[in-house]
């Protein structure tokens, strides 16, 4: 019997030491107890009028504004887990483990999309090398989400160590491309395979 509830203590202990942060939010209805990291999450989901006016709240008033956001996105609120919220953490979690180099994997291009539109219907990653460029050999790949919506992303990873940064989107009127985007892909891109 005590080396049963020694496994018990020690198994709790173990999952206590290695459980992700997380898992339970760390200020009540939230996912960060930072206000900087939760509003660059939330952000991720303001339009550029919604962000001027959070710019312009004391930090009390943010924090509100942060905890309406989240009430508001849950889908069922009749229950007492907020779904959507559970969902942004289930996807932070990801973004973490997947995109994780040089700084957390949801701060990076790549988790900003997962976080905002999960995961993609389709992923083509390739590797292209050619001329007339400014990479000589250029890692990228192509998220396509065509389902619930018709958007499009292009990442590429520029400086080789599979930091990828977003380069293309379509259908996400929140994300822009970049103006010199045929500098990087080359004249021998397959454009066609962004539609």
């Amino acid at each position: 019997m005590k080396r049963i509830l020694f496994i018990i203590i020690m198994t709790g202990i173990f999952i206590g030491i290695s459980a992700d942060p997380l898992v339970i939010p760390q200020k009540e209805g939230h996912v960060f107890s930072d206000l900087k990291d939760e509003y660059k999450l939330v952000s991720y989901f303001l339009n550029t009028n919604q962000k001027r006016y959070y710019e312009k709240l004391d930090i009390e008033n943010k924090w509100e504004y942060l905890s309406t956001f989240w009430k508001v996105q849950d889908p069922n609120p009749e229950t007492e887990d907020n779904e959507f919220l559970l969902e942004i953490i289930h996807r932070i979690k990801y973004s973490n483990k997947h995109f994780s180099h040089f700084k957390k994997g949801w701060k990076t291009d790549m988790g900003k999309i997962y976080i905002k539109h999960g995961e993609p219907f389709e992923i083509l990653e390739l590797t292209n090398t050619g001329s007339y460029v400014k990479l000589a050999l250029r890692e990228y790949q192509i998220w396509k989400y065509r389902i619930s919506s018709f958007q499009t992303f292009l990442f590429i990873d520029p400086q080789q160590h599979r930091d990828f940064r977003l380069v293309f989107s379509d259908g996400d009127e929140q994300e822009g491309s970049w103006a010199n985007l045929r500098d990087y892909l080359g004249t021998d891109f397959d454009a066609t395979l962004l539609q």
